[in-house]
């Protein structure tokens, strides 16, 4: 989050054409928010740098502070994204198929 967007309430209107950086311990993903429905991912560092893939996504905002990304990749993983926009951490949680578990890390946005 920068400055500028610190003070902003977020809402679903104002995260169109936004891109975010979801960075972890051992991988970080770019997310472009496309459309009111479709977003693409790229892993941008870590195993598989690369790769990439566009998505359905749904959003919500769940308090003034922190909002939420969710979409089902292709290959059958599931992510629920917990956005901190005052502070920038990332709890994200995942599943695929019966396994389920949890990655934290800190995001940034920029929006337009």
């Amino acid at each position: 989050m920068n400055d500028e967007t610190m003070g902003q309430e977020v809402t679903h209107k104002s995260i169109l054409g936004a891109s975010f950086r979801f960075i972890y311990s051992d991988e970080t993903y770019r997310i472009d928010v496309l459309s009111e429905k479709r977003l693409r991912w790229e892993r941008v560092a870590g195993d598989n740098a690369g790769q990439s893939d566009e998505e359905t996504y749904v959003f919500d905002v769940l308090s003034p502070d922190l909002i939420l990304l969710t979409w089902i990749e292709a290959d059958g993983l599931g992510l629920s994204n917990v956005l901190n926009v005052r502070n920038g951490v990332l709890v994200t949680h995942a599943n695929h198929g019966r396994d389920v578990f949890q990655n934290k890390g800190r995001h940034s946005l920029e929006i337009g």
